[in-house]
């Protein structure tokens, strides 16, 4: 199965921010099956890309998270839903 699909649902990061979030989950979900390492790998590459405390969300259960701007995005990458998003 090609693990190329992508959609993002909704995102407050600029364009570049954005397409780097589908770049790195591309890989993450072409690396790694489990949900949990595909969160980690997420994180682990925007904490040091970018400044501040990053955070992965795996799946699309109810939740609210409080972000510094311009630091959101919802998205799918091969059926996978995801949210990523900074913290002070």
């Amino acid at each position: 199965m090609s693990k190329t699909l992508m959609e993002i649902y909704k995102s407050d990061m600029s364009e570049d921010m954005q397409q780097e979030a589908l770049q790195v989950a591309f890989l993450a979900v072409n690396l790694y099956e489990n949900e949990n390492d595909i969160a980690v790998y997420m994180v682990k590459e925007f904490d040091r890309r970018h400044e501040g405390t990053w955070h992965c969300i795996m799946g699309s259960s109810g939740y609210f998270v409080q972000h510094q701007g311009n630091s959101l995005i919802l998205f799918s990458v091969a059926g996978k839903r995801i949210t990523l998003f900074r913290t002070a």
